[in-house]
């Protein structure tokens, strides 16, 4: 669901970050061929060059902004963009078991929370809580949409505002109105339940997790909000009234 903006954006910046790294010291192929078939952990192969790689990252991202915006300059932050690609790498590389994504710890931190609310039946407590930790941002989003009469601003605040949402679930569609996305469990959760370490299926995370969630925000935010029942295809649309 990438735009094709966003493909050519980052297009761009691929090759960019390749030329700005195309200078910097790395492994020969006789060390790498030397290093032993297997090895506890992940690495990115930057350790201790985070700085140097975050240099080289901010400046393609800088090149590849469009129109040079201000929110793609990460001038003075260039280490700690280091750290955070370098963590790309390692997870992204970490494709023994199943291939990784970015969003892997949240979905898997996710999985054990319905889980166990499933097992010791206190899910309706854990909702709660969920509530709970995100209603002063949903309280402040009603008063302006109490002020401006944008509905939209509901969606806003659950899908564009919080970082809960989008470290989980990378991409998304944006229609007036409405907001279609992927459920993020399937990839990980086919492993788990393999493994015997969870026993929920993707729809019954939907029907008894996900909706209960958006109609408790939408009551919070003064708005009725309608979620899509459980597709096969795993996509999920959430619209304001």
């Amino acid at each position: 669901m990438t735009t094709r903006r966003s493909r050519c954006v980052t297009g761009v910046l691929a090759l960019s970050l390749t030329a700005s790294l195309a200078g910097m010291p790395h492994a020969s192929a006789a060390t790498e061929s030397a290093s032993p078939p297997t090895r506890l952990g992940q690495y990115s192969g930057f350790e201790g060059r985070e700085a140097e790689l975050g240099r080289a990252v901010a400046a393609a991202i800088r090149q590849a902004s469009p129109g040079g915006a201000v929110r793609h300059d990460f001038t003075g932050r260039e280490e700690a963009i280091g750290f955070a690609m370098a963590t790309v790498i390692r997870t992204l590389n970490h494709d023994r078991a199943y291939a990784h994504q970015m969003n892997d710890a949240l979905v898997k931190m996710t999985l054990d929370h319905v889980q166990a609310a499933k097992t010791t039946g206190t899910l309706e407590a854990i909702l709660e809580q969920d509530v709970r930790s995100t209603a002063q941002q949903l309280e402040r989003v009603r008063r302006l949409i109490e002020r401006t009469g944008n509905r939209d601003l509901a969606l806003v605040a659950i899908f564009e505002q919080t970082t809960c949402f989008f470290q989980l679930v990378d991409r998304t569609e944006r229609s007036p109105g409405s907001v279609t996305y992927r459920s993020p469990f399937g990839q990980v959760l086919g492993e788990t339940t393999r493994m015997g370490i969870h026993d929920l299926t993707e729809r019954e995370i939907h029907e008894i997790w996900t909706v209960p969630r958006m109609k408790a925000y939408a009551r919070i935010l003064g708005v009725e909000l309608d979620v899509s029942p459980w597709r096969e295809d795993g996509l999920i649309t959430v619209s304001v009234r």
